[in-house]
């Protein structure tokens, strides 16, 4: 049987209506570089950093041997398999120095960086009181959130998780930012297939505490497997957990999506069953938080009514 997909409008509705704290899973698309505008390079682009890196190294046939062991590798697979050149010729090390490369070339000459409109429209649908969140995950190594959380005035909980340990939860009232592939500028960050597939046991069942009961929003990540994916897996086989996911995808045309994605469905297999999952294809974060970040007419006349209540 074919699944079902359902349009942006229809994903906008359901986290404005959801009135309870909602979890956000963020991939790289999130706060990457849009149409030439700010944000982190994509995947061609840190590429680029990596070779740049090995042409600094002065030594031609190191930057010759790492383009031929990747001659041939799937595009969705050079980023991993660069990252394991790196890391078996120069080790961790120079794995963070080119993460850091790679971010602060988005940091302006003032040493600010520069926010892309989907983190600035994410955060202001927050502030406009649009939706809540409660908690964030995210792949992304960059802080563009925690930047954009300061520059708005809304509090939070940042943490990189890349040693394998339980997650803080409900340390205050503020939004929860984890890292789960680590921070750019706190330690090492995880990029390699051996890195990603690594049982975290401790993170993994934090995490199935953490979305077992809430509305879970996944945006902008391809569903590589990892801490993430190997925790809903089992959160969605336990037939008494009431937790609700919302899983989006850039691309527009369903049969695309079931084709490449056979391994994901399987996994959401009794979540599909349950109706506890619900798929929605043609999703652009740039887009989708632009709307969700307005605010209505209605809205505003609210909120100036109770600015005037306020101020009686």
């Amino acid at each position: 049987m074919p699944l079902e997909f359902h349009l942006e409008r229809s994903l906008v509705k359901r986290i404005k209506k959801h009135k309870d704290g909602t979890t956000f899973l963020f991939g790289a698309a999130f706060s990457q570089a849009h149409n030439g505008a700010a944000g982190i390079p994509n995947v061609t682009g840190v590429l680029q950093f990596i070779e740049e890196y090995l042409q600094k190294q002065d030594d031609s046939e190191d930057l010759a041997d790492y383009q031929e062991e990747l001659e041939g590798v799937a595009p969705q697979e050079k980023y991993q398999q660069a990252f394991r050149i790196i890391a078996g010729s120069y080790g961790q090390k120079a794995v963070n120095e080119i993460v850091r490369s790679v971010v602060e070339s988005n940091i302006d000459d003032n040493g600010n960086h520069i926010i892309p409109q989907a983190v600035k429209d994410f955060v202001s649908g927050i502030k406009n009181k649009n939706f809540r969140v409660d908690n964030i995950i995210t792949t992304n190594f960059d802080t563009l959130l925690e930047e954009e959380f300061t520059n708005q005035g809304i509090d939070y909980n940042s943490f990189s998780v890349v040693a394998d340990s339980q997650l803080p939860k409900k340390v205050n009232k503020n939004i929860n930012i984890y890292h789960l592939h680590g921070i750019w500028d706190k330690g090492d960050t995880m990029h390699t297939t051996s890195q990603l597939q690594q049982s975290r046991a401790r993170i993994e069942m934090s995490l199935q505490n953490l979305v077992g009961d809430d509305l879970v929003v996944v945006i902008g990540y391809s569903g590589w497997e990892d801490s993430f994916t190997r925790s809903l897996a089992t959160v969605v086989t336990n037939p008494n957990a009431n937790y609700d996911i919302l899983w989006s995808f850039y691309e527009s045309e369903p049969a695309k999506i079931e084709y490449d994605r056979q391994d994901l469905f399987a996994s959401l297999e009794d979540a599909i069953s349950r109706g506890r999952v619900q798929f929605y294809c043609g999703i652009d974060c740039n887009t989708t938080f632009e709307k969700l970040g307005h605010i209505s007419e209605l809205k505003k006349k609210e909120l100036k009514r109770t600015n005037l209540s306020a101020n009686a």
